[in-house]
Order: structure tokens, then C-alpha cells, then sequence
């Protein structure tokens, strides 16, 4: 029996030594794009919202001189119109009628009257001074009569566009009555436009006239304006409780009356801050954070998040200029693994 318990020892011994031990697995490695930490001046801006107005400098208004009925209406709000052209065409009230037909005969009694004095002195049945009161009121019934005729064009009047530009208002329909002095269209001026942008309260303090803003159309993603800010309106919007901010658009634009808009307002710039692309930043939870790469070894770091812009961010800290930060990969990493450069790609820019 011990003979058979020594030889099994033995044959255990024997194949054990044959055995070779197991090969550990290969760490992973992670492919990854990074980009350098650098140092640069950073803009603090605010982003705004709103939509191109006419300047309320370039904005005419056609009035009504007499009260008159809307007889036609050449016209539509948005039409481009040239000076000269037609608008509106009023007609004179019933009132205006009245007035017209009143003063006509005002003006030939009172001619009459002064005619018949005339004959009179000539007899020496009349004096000089009744003539002369005659004469003037004869003179101011004509004169009243002829003007108002003027205005009213004999009863029927055309309207007509002092300048080219667009038609921003037809305040009035066909037929509708308007008293003298009323609106009756609005004609804005396209050299002359106007961004009102909407803006919180708090950031409405912080504006100051003269500030650097870039503008861009919503409707497409055409290139940017730079303009500057013109005033600041501090009255609160009760509607959308913002206050608004008014640019002068630079003349020659490609911005239309209407149009809306995205601002993004200059209040400051950092002169020595401490930038990351903005696709480096993660976040855990509210927590962000960043992969360093260190020697090809990936260390995740908390940082801290300043101004942020739409292609970089501000890291205030957690991170030093010139140091490698994971731009591409990043969420597939955890602390400590190893890693290796990507090759630069035609639709990823080499990092700098």
C-alpha cells in the first residue's frame, strides 16, 4: 500500500512539472483622441433671443388730412414698394362733403357781398371800411374753400410712397372711416434695421451700450454679424418679463423685417484663461470631470466649470495648461487604463 501511494506521489510530481503556468490576459487598451489644455482669452457672453424691426427712425407714416373714407387699397403688408407708388386712395367723408359744398358757398355769398359793396361806394351809398370787411372775408371763404379742396383732391385722393422701402402697417380696410390725422399705412425703410433681443433683468444691468454682439439668422446657419449694441430698454416685457437690448444692423445685410435672431452679447473678456474643448468635459451626475493622459495612462479628474462657450469651456480647476485631456472616447474610460493616440482622421481636426 505504500509502495502504490508513493508512486502516485511521484507521478503527480512528474506531470506537474511538465505543466507550463498560465499566461495572464493582455490589459485593454483604449483608442482615444486628446487635445492640449491651453491658456487664452475667453469672452463672457449672454445669449439672446429675439427679431429684426425697423428702425423707428426710417418708419413713415402715411396720414389722412381730412376725414376721409378708405376707397382703395393698393397694397399688402410685407410689399416692397418703390417711391411714388401707390397705397391708399381716399375718398371725402359724407362730413367732408359737407364741408366741401359749405365753404364752396361761403366763398361765393361772401364774393357777392363784396361785389355789391363795390357797387354801392361807387354810388356813395357804402364806406370805405365795409368794403374792406367785405373784401376780407370774401378773400378767407375763397381761401378756405380752395384749401380744403387741395387736400381732399376735389373729394378723392391718391396716397402715393414717399420713398422705396416695405409696407409694415395697413391700419385701415376699404370702406373703414378715418378721422384727419389718422394712420392709414406705415412704410419702413430696409436700409434701416433694428435687432431687439430679449435679455433677463439681471443680465439687462450688465449691458452696456457699445458692446460687441454676433448675430445670427435661426432660419439658417449663415455667416455671422458683428455689430455693436446700440441701447439697452430696461422697460420689463410684461409678457415675457425680459428686458431687451437694441442693435443698429449694419446697412447692406442680409436680414429681413421679422426675421429672428440669436445674439450672443459681450460682457467681458478674460485675458489668461485656463480653456478645454468643451467635448472633453463628462459629468457624473452634477459632478464634471475630465481624462488627463499621463504617459498614455488615463486619470480621471474633478474640475470645475467657468464661462463656457459653444466649442470650448473654461476649467478653473482640475486640470494645468498643456496637459492631454480625452476629446474623443472619453465615457469608455475608467481610472488608470491604458491608452493609445487615434490616428488624426479627415473629419476630426488634429489636436493641437
Amino acid at each position: 500500500m505504500m509502495r502504490i501511494v508513493a508512486g502516485a506521489a511521484a507521478l503527480a510530481l512528474a506531470l506537474a512539472g511538465c505543466s507550463k503556468p498560465a499566461e495572464k490576459a493582455a490589459p485593454p487598451v483604449a483608442t482615444v483622441r486628446t487635445a492640449a489644455v491651453s491658456t487664452g482669452m475667453l469672452d463672457e457672453t449672454v445669449t439672446a433671443y429675439g427679431q429684426v424691426e425697423f428702425n423707428p427712425a426710417a418708419v413713415r407714416t402715411l396720414t389722412a388730412t381730412f376725414e376721409a373714407q378708405v376707397a382703395q387699397i393698393h397694397v399688402t403688408v410685407g410689399e416692397a414698394v418703390r417711391a411714388g407708388q401707390p397705397i391708399v386712395t381716399l375718398m371725402a367723408s359724407p362730413t367732408t362733403r359737407l364741408d366741401l359744398d359749405r365753404l364752396a358757398r361761403e366763398a361765393s355769398v361772401t364774393t357777392a357781398e363784396h361785389a355789391r359793396l363795390q357797387r354801392l361806394r361807387a354810388d356813395g351809398l357804402a364806406a370805405d371800411a365795409e368794403v374792406t370787411v367785405a373784401a376780407a372775408a370774401a378773400a378767407t371763404a375763397r381761401e378756405a374753400s380752395a384749401n380744403l379742396r387741395r387736400l381732399t383732391g376735389g373729394g378723392r385722393i391718391t396716397l402715393r410712397a414717399p420713398v422705396s422701402g416695405v409696407i409694415d402697417s395697413l391700419p385701415t380696410s376699404p370702406g373703414a372711416l378715418v378721422g384727419a390725422g389718422g394712420a392709414v399705412a406705415g412704410l419702413g425703410s430696409t436700409s434701416l434695421l433694428n435687432a431687439r433681443l430679449g435679455v433677463e433683468v439681471e443680465d439687462a444691468q450688465r449691458v452696456r451700450p457699445g458692446a460687441a454682439i454676433r448675430l445670427t439668422g435661426l432660419h439658417d446657419n449663415g455667416a455671422a454679424v458683428e455689430a455693436r449694441v446700440a441701447s439697452v430698454d430696461r422697460r420689463v416685457e410684461p409678457a415675457t418679463r425680459l428686458a431687451a437690448v437694441i442693435v443698429s444692423l449694419p446697412p447692406g445685410g442680409s436680414f429681413l423685417p421679422g426675421e429672428a435672431l440669436k445674439g450672443q452679447i459681450v460682457l467681458g473678456t478674460l485675458p489668461n484663461a485656463t480653456v478645454a474643448p468643451r467635448a472633453a468635459v463628462l459629468y457624473d451626475g452634477d459632478q464634471p470631470y475630465v481624462f488627463v493622459i499621463t504617459r498614455n495612462v488615463a486619470s480621471r479628474r474633478p474640475v470645475t466649470v467657468g464661462l463656457e462657450q459653444a466649442d470650448v469651456v473654461q476649467l478653473t480647476s482640475g486640470v494645468r495648461p498643456g496637459e492631454r485631456v480625452v476629446v474623443d472616447g472619453g465615457p469608455a474610460l475608467s481610472d488608470g487604463m491604458t491608452t493609445r493616440e487615434a490616428p488624426p482622421s479627415a473629419s476630426t481636426p488634429a489636436a493641437r
